[in-house]
């Protein structure tokens, strides 16, 4: 299946229905992906799977990545996220929207609003930039500063950091 939106922000993915291509089932929702913020890549999906159940679905699993629903063989593909050892060396991406946003320098540019992920191969997705959040001009226009997620020098607990030129360009 392909997609046919090669760059989607998370916000529109949040919440996506999840269905198995076996039976054509909803197996869950997608509550939140799992990052490496060496490579960018998205490494899983969380699916919610009922009303305190989650799942973890590999992004080597995924069948497409549409519109209205995140594809997969079938329900088994959805795994024990305490089965995955990995998962404690990443980063989860529903996270990263309340991190701040600071220049090298030390001066604080506001917070992340939204990530976008290039979701054109669905087996390979990775963050392509973020979204600062904005005041009432930006959600009145819908436009939003946004930087390269490449150009991120480091990742903190709370907090991610860009180069002054990076910085002074979203000023």
């Amino acid at each position: 299946m392909e997609n046919t939106q090669e760059t989607r922000k998370w916000s529109n993915l949040r919440g996506q229905a999840v269905v198995t291509l076996s039976d054509g089932k909803k197996a869950g929702t997608c509550d939140d992906f799992y990052f490496d913020p060496a490579t960018l890549q998205v490494y899983a999906l969380r699916v919610k799977t009922g009303l305190f159940g989650h799942k973890l679905l590999l992004v080597t699993d995924i069948k497409g990545i549409g519109v209205d629903a995140i594809t997969t063989a079938n329900e088994e593909r959805l795994r024990k996220e305490s089965d995955d050892k990995r998962l404690s060396t990443l980063i989860p991406g529903q996270d990263l929207l309340s991190y701040r946003v600071m220049s090298a320098s030390g001066t604080l540019l506001g917070t992340i609003g939204n990530v976008l992920l290039a979701t054109g191969t669905p087996t390979n997705p990775r963050l392509t930039a973020f979204e600062l959040s904005g005041g009432l001009r930006e959600h009145l226009s819908k436009r939003y500063l946004t930087f390269p997620a490449e150009q991120v020098v480091s990742y903190g607990a709370d907090v991610l950091v860009i180069p002054d030129e990076v910085a002074k360009a979203l000023q």
